[in-house]
């Protein structure tokens, strides 16, 4: 009787060994999780929109070639055989943009590096863009606001004894984040 009563108590002492190292088990290899944030920002796009165009004023061609340049801030001279009057002039104005976007964000901003105004079969070539975006740069950083006023001049080529009349064309800017 005391080996079955011996044997018993090994028995329980064993099932209880095995409960334990069981619990042992499964706690220490238990799934455990952690929870992260995720967030997101849509930044807003950006945008251009001329509000008002490129204009060389009036000039009068000379027996040699020359150049019209209207600056950024709308002041028209001339070079070579072109002329002008301060009446003229007046009507010379930049190229004027409002550019949009993500507030102090940093923008590229490009041009061609020629186009044309054409009247008819006769043609003046625009090269030498310029830009002010507030520091006089291809680069602009819009304020707080995120809205800021772009203006852009450039230099027309006058043939001697250029054909008088309105000369028109198109010329495109483009703005990109950084």
């Amino acid at each position: 009787m005391k080996r079955i009563t011996v044997l018993r108590n090994l028995m329980v002492l064993a099932g209880c060994a095995a409960l334990v190292c069981a619990a042992d088990v499964g706690e220490s290899h238990a799934a455990t999780t952690a929870t992260a944030s995720s967030t997101g920002y849509v930044v807003q796009p950006l945008s251009i929109a001329k509000t008002a165009d490129l204009n060389f004023g009036k000039f009068i061609a000379g027996a040699s070639l020359g150049t019209v340049v209207v600056s950024t801030g709308n002041a028209q001279s001339v070079t070579g055989g072109v002329s002008t009057t301060t009446a003229f002039a007046a009507s010379a104005a930049a190229a004027t943009f409002t550019v949009q976007g993500e507030p102090l964000a940093t923008y590229a901003i490009s041009y061609p590096n020629t186009s044309v105004l054409a009247n008819g079969g006769n043609s003046l070539t625009l090269d030498t863009f310029t830009t002010a975006v507030g520091n006089g740069e291809t680069v602009g950083t819009l304020p707080a606001g995120g809205t800021q006023t772009l203006t852009i001049g450039a230099t027309a080529h006058v043939a001697a004894g250029q054909l008088a009349g309105t000369y028109s064309g198109t010329f495109d800017v483009m703005v990109n984040y950084n």
